[in-house]
């Protein structure tokens, strides 16, 4: 999904949109998504589980991002759309949640449809520092935040809001596509994401221009300093030492960037990249690798451009791609590695916003190859409650956690009691 999507859409609004996608094979520019052979089986199994409400005394608004404290004892912080961050409760049952930080009033301006917070980090020694990170939106003029935030002095559970330092800031072209996950990685770096700006059809190849930070993953030093930027840039960063790119990119050719993470095994880094007309990605990121978008929409040539952006280049595939007719907009993700469910160790579970369909892919890193492909949950046609993840993250357990637009707390049990 491309950030959180407002409180809610009409459900006559959905359909249509979900109509108009399901015959886009009447138009030309669709004629591109013959589907290629699957290389692995589907298995229905979305009977063998169910979903499992958490919290259920708090209902939150729009909640984006999850992040874990890494303290002794190991907390969860919840990030909501328009600027409030909750520290989540042990019992995730009886528990109340307690405000973390609020910078609403920073942000009462930003109200448009993806606009807000999208992703929240803890420094790798927060227990000693109290530093944490924030990415989000700004508007006057349009922009993609990254800043630094520290706690209260002598208050590890409660974030100082005047503590904000700007890291990077990136003039964004609309209001959409802003991606703005972060993490920080098995390498201690910090790990961001940015969409390609907004506009239909990137007419302007940002995704491909290495001068450009949109459409990236980017990495930075926030403890180190680079000349006069406010952060550091790693000396292996793969274009790190190359004039015609930016020094922070670590991979291109993105849309969307909805959702990544790391595994906590093998440190492969998993993005799920929402696709335009036709096609949703499941990403594996290396090191200087080039995805495609706009060359490439999903594993086929873009059919709105003709030309390539340069000549020579070569383009990463996704581990896995769907088209709309099965989901609208991929919503990452993470390699599960828990002890609840586990038929599904080893696989990276991700769903769909608009279809609240979820997935697991069993993925084997000896062949790098997806070996099966799990429906793990359909959302009911008529649901009591509405489920659109916006996010998938791992509890303190490595257990699954799963965030609701319509501000729900899940998680996914066996179905058999």
């Amino acid at each position: 999904m491309p950030a959180a999507k407002p409180k809610s859409i009409a459900p006559s609004v959905l359909a249509l949109a979900v109509g108009i996608l399901a015959f886009s094979h009447l138009f030309p520019s669709a004629a591109h998504a013959q589907l290629p052979e699957p290389a692995f089986p589907t298995v229905e199994a979305a009977d063998q589980f169910k979903l499992q409400r958490l919290y259920p005394r708090q209902k939150f608004d729009c909640p984006v991002a999850l992040a874990i404290m890494p303290l002794d004892k190991p907390r969860l912080v919840l990030a909501l759309q328009r600027g409030e961050l909750w520290l989540l409760p042990e019992d995730e049952i009886l528990g109340s949640a307690t405000r973390f930080l609020d910078l609403r009033p920073n942000l009462k301006d930003v109200t448009q449809f993806e606009e807000g917070v999208h992703g929240l980090a803890f420094h790798p020694d927060f227990a000693k520092n109290g530093k944490f990170y924030l990415s989000y939106s700004d508007i006057n003029p349009r922009r993609t935040v990254l800043a630094e935030f520290r706690t209260q002095k002598g208050k590890i559970f409660r974030g100082d809001p005047t503590s904000r330092r700007p890291l990077l800031q990136e003039p964004h072209i609309m209001a959409n596509h802003f991606g703005g996950n972060i993490a920080f990685g098995p390498d201690k770096k910090l790990y961001l994401t940015i969409g390609d700006g907004g506009l239909r059809d990137d007419p302007y190849r940002i995704s491909q221009n290495p001068f450009s930070l949109l459409g990236k993953v980017l990495r930075i030093d926030p403890d180190t300093r680079s000349g006069a930027l406010p952060y550091g840039i790693p000396a292996d960063n793969p274009f790190a030492d190359k004039q015609e790119y930016r020094p922070e990119i670590w991979a291109l050719g993105l849309r969307n960037p909805w959702g990544f993470s790391f595994d906590s095994k093998t440190g492969d880094l998993w993005l799920a990249d929402v696709g335009q007309d036709i096609w949703e990605e499941v990403n594996i990121i290396k090191k200087g690798a080039n995805y495609g978008w706009s060359d490439r929409d999903g594993p086929r040539p873009a059919p709105f451009h003709t030309t390539p952006y340069a000549p020579n280049l070569t383009f990463e595939e996704p581990i896995h791609a769907y088209t709309h007719a099965e989901g609208i907009s991929v919503t990452g993700g993470f390699m599960y590695h828990g002890d609840r469910l586990p038929h599904l160790q080893g696989c990276f579970i991700h769903g769909d916003w608009g279809t609240g369909t979820l997935w697991a892919l069993r993925y084997d890193p000896d062949s790098q190859k997806i070996l099966e492909r799990l429906v793990i949950y359909r959302r009911p046609e008529t649901p009591e409650n509405p489920f659109n993840p916006t996010m998938i993250s791992p509890d303190t357990n490595g257990e699954i956690v799963l965030m609701s637009q319509d501000g729900a707390i899940y998680t996914l049990v066996d179905s058999i009691e």
